[in-house]
């Protein structure tokens, strides 16, 4: 005995308000973008995130990334060498330097930075803020406000120091168990 079934297929339609409609109409939603900015061929930077939304108005153009991004900066000697890594949790992109929020970086010398805002000129090739700011080297330790450095993390100062506290003076891990 042979049975024979017949579906048809209904598409699902959400009804949009006009906000709703208006909300979605300047945007453009990008999953898993990888952007790479090149100089003569030369990978600079690659940017990776897990979402893009592109804003499209006519006088507002910007790039926002809800949930972070990782910019990878390379060495424009040596080809596909990172020599530094920028990690935020959210980050607005415009033609003027807009600050992203909660901020990790990491150097090619293992030297960390932790913050919870920081300004990025790309047309100036530095990163800065006002904010607080730690700084983690081998041998120390460097909080205070007022943080600015090239894209290379190389050339780096702090106006205001809070505390330095040299690695001596640090508690290992192993002391607290």
């Amino acid at each position: 005995m042979l049975i024979v079934f017949l579906y048809s297929c209904k598409e699902e339609r959400k009804e949009w308000s006009d906000e709703e409609a208006a909300s979605y109409a300047d945007k453009e939603y990008i999953e898993n973008v990888k952007i790479i900015y090149s100089d003569s061929g030369n990978i600079v930077i690659k940017i990776k995130a897990p979402l893009m939304i592109r804003h499209t108005k006519l006088n507002e153009h910007k790039e926002e990334f809800p949930n972070g991004f990782l910019a990878e900066f390379y060495d424009k000697k040596m080809c596909y060498k990172i020599h530094s890594a920028l990690s935020m949790l959210f980050g607005v992109w415009k033609a003027e330097p807009l600050p992203c929020r909660t901020v990790f970086t990491l150097s090619i010398t293992g030297e960390t930075m932790h913050s919870a805002e920081l300004i990025w000129d790309e047309r100036e090739g530095k990163l800065y803020t006002d904010k607080f700011v730690r700084v983690t080297r081998k041998d120390e330790i460097i909080q205070g406000y007022g943080f600015e450095t090239d894209e290379k993390f190389q050339k780096s100062t702090m106006k205001y120091i809070d505390a330095q506290i040299p690695a001596s003076k640090l508690i290992k891990p192993d002391v607290l168990k």
